[in-house]
């Protein structure tokens, strides 16, 4: 019993070692580019259909900048359409762009009228109204990349934690990093820009 424990304890412990240690490792894309699986031919039997989700996308999965827009229906098309799930889904693992949740110009996009019309714009939803949408995620072989241990890599590398262990995170949130009203470039903060 104890010794069960201790080995499944020791597989853990190794297995994290290991991910952890492949986080800060490039992967080029020649040895990232794996076949995907096809969202037609369902062999639910076929070992080689299920592992065939285990792939790297095509571009940049990971990204720092503030992208997912949450005010418009564009942005939560991302999680439906198939081409672009597995790198937003992968995006959203990186907690590095985390920090744009708590910064005032992610939630001034709710008051934006363009972003409150796109929700009425029938051409909003076209990701979700293909058929091939529905044949892709009535694929068993569709949620298998949340079992792709790449998945989780970004999650576990320290360096993605440390913009907030930085002081300059917070100070620029504060807007106390420029005392400059008139500069059209500074991002507005959540209390004015400190001067």
């Amino acid at each position: 019993m104890i010794k069960n424990k201790l080995l499944a304890l020791g597989a853990a412990v190794l297995l994290s070692v290991s991910l952890a240690s492949h986080a800060n490792q490039a992967v080029d894309a020649e040895t990232s580019a794996r076949p995907t699986a096809p969202a037609t031919n369902v062999n639910m039997f076929d070992p080689n259909y299920w592992t065939a989700a285990f792939t790297a996308p095509d571009q940049p999965a990971i990204s720092t900048e503030p992208t997912f827009n949450a005010a418009h229906p564009g942005a939560w098309m991302q999680w439906i359409d198939p081409k672009t799930h597995i790198p937003t889904h992968m995006t959203f693992m990186n907690p590095k762009i985390y920090a744009q949740f708590m910064q005032p110009q992610f939630y001034m996009e709710f008051m934006k009228p363009e972003n409150m019309m796109a929700w009425m714009n029938p051409a909003s939803y076209q990701a979700m109204m293909d058929p091939q949408t529905m044949t892709y995620w009535i694929n068993p072989a569709s949620y298998m990349h949340m079992m792709d241990p790449a998945m989780y890599q970004e999650t576990m590398n320290p360096a993605n934690y440390m913009s907030y262990l930085n002081p300059a995170t917070y100070a620029a949130w504060m807007g106390t990093l420029t005392c400059d009203p008139e500069n059209p470039n500074k991002t507005p903060s959540w209390f004015g820009y400190g001067c």
